[in-house]
């Protein structure tokens, strides 16, 4: 992983993924890198509040189930999301849910929280992810001018 520092080196953005899934971080960091963009990722919910708050990321990218440190599933996406939108420094920042779940009650869960879009994992491709990614990143700069 990289070292993690708060100057951006790409124009088109600065990603956080929060995600438990080793392939799909690795998959995802070398993916949105070869298309230019900074990508941070962590597997912890509180080192991603932390990271959120000091790298000011464009966008986040949140599963929501993410396991305790005591390995039982838990919906702690739901806890970030919460978090990240009751902090004045960082509440403005993009969270698109990136999840498995695929319910009404799941995206109208999010979407009541303040997550900007809501993708189904296994019904998109990264290119797919990636221009959902973009296009949210430069709707936030737009309100952000």
């Amino acid at each position: 992983m990289k070292k993690r520092t708060n100057i951006m080196y790409s124009n088109l953005g600065r990603i956080l993924f929060v995600e438990d899934e080793k392939f799909l971080l690795d998959m995802y960091q070398s993916y949105f890198e070869k298309n230019g963009y900074d990508f941070l990722t962590t597997d912890n919910i509180k080192k991603a509040l932390t990271i959120t708050e000091f790298e000011q990321p464009n966008a986040v990218l949140l599963d929501i189930i993410i396991p305790k440190p005591e390995n039982t599933v838990a919906e702690q996406g739901y806890e970030y999301l919460e978090a990240v939108k009751k902090n004045p420094k960082i509440k403005d920042i993009p969270i698109i849910v990136f999840t498995n779940l695929d319910t009404d009650k799941d995206r109208e869960k999010c979407q009541r929280i303040g997550a900007a879009a809501y993708i189904f994992k296994n019904a998109t491709t990264p290119k797919q992810v990636l221009d959902t990614v973009a296009k949210i990143i430069e709707k936030y700069r737009g309100k952000n001018k």
